[in-house]
Parts: structure tokens; C-alpha cells; sequence
């Protein structure tokens, strides 16, 4: 038996499963209903907008402008996303989505490889890192609109 502190303010989830939404937020009902309702809406966007980096960083990887712009504006949905979920759960991020954190610093990681790729000019070397981290960021994506679609 689940004590009520181990439960969610609303809808009677154990804390450790999900973790909590803070307090403000979830002591209202419909704001947090309609803020789950509005990252479902920015999953499909960010969805949208990675299957369209992936494949369009493959066509233009020799023009590295052009590669740089795709990039910033396809992650851009993506970052809004992270900054929303770090302001929702706060520090409980970690426990509850660590995945957020694993692509927050795949982002990073990728922005540093676009400026290598910009100093060095393209090589096959770095073509393929980028290309690995971009695969990379897709995957925690996938799984985190897994997880995030059971709630």
C-alpha cells in the first residue's frame, strides 16, 4: 500500500514512476492538463522537425551553410522543449527524465562538431561523428516520446 505521500498530487501515480510535477502547476488541474496536451502537440513538431535534419544533413553535407542553418532551425523546437520540461519538473528532471539531460548535452555536442566542421572544413572523419550524434539525438527523442506517451 502506497502511502499519500508517495502519490502524485494528481491522478494517484506513484512519485517514483513518473516523478512530480512542481507545485504550483500541479495544483491545478487544468493547467497541467493543458500542459500535457501542449507538449503532445510539440512532440509532433520536434518529431517532424528531426526526420527532416536527418534527412537533409545527408544531402548537404559538402555545403556546411547550409548544414548549419538546417540544424538551428530543426533544433530549435527541440531546445524550447528541453527549457519547458526544466522549468516543469526543475530538479526532479534528472530522476524523472534523464533523457532530456542525455539530449541537452547531444545538442551541445553537436553545435561543437558543426563549429570543428566549420574550422577544419568536412571530412569523412567528422562527417560521420556529426552523423552519430544526430542518430543519437533521434534515438533518446524516440525514447523519451515513449515514455512520455504512457502519462
Amino acid at each position: 500500500m502506497v502511502s499519500l505521500f508517495g502519490r502524485r498530487l494528481l491522478g494517484g501515480i506513484p512519485a517514483g514512476k513518473f516523478g512530480k510535477i512542481r507545485r504550483k502547476v500541479a495544483s491545478n488541474q487544468e493547467k497541467e492538463k493543458k500542459i500535457i496536451k501542449n507538449i503532445r502537440k510539440e512532440d509532433k513538431k520536434i518529431d517532424k522537425d528531426l526526420k527532416k535534419l536527418l534527412k537533409e544533413s545527408k544531402k548537404n553535407s559538402g555545403n556546411i551553410k547550409k548544414l548549419e542553418k538546417i540544424t538551428k532551425d530543426s533544433l530549435h523546437e527541440l531546445i524550447k522543449y528541453i527549457k519547458l520540461m526544466r522549468t516543469l519538473y526543475g530538479t526532479n528532471l534528472n530522476r524523472v527524465y534523464p533523457e532530456i539531460i542525455q539530449l541537452e548535452n547531444l545538442i551541445d555536442n553537436l553545435y561543437k562538431k558543426l563549429d570543428e566542421i566549420k574550422k577544419k572544413g568536412l571530412s569523412i572523419h567528422l562527417e560521420r561523428e556529426f552523423h552519430n550524434i544526430l542518430n543519437g539525438i533521434h534515438q533518446l527523442w524516440e525514447m523519451h516520446k515513449h515514455k512520455i506517451s504512457k502519462t
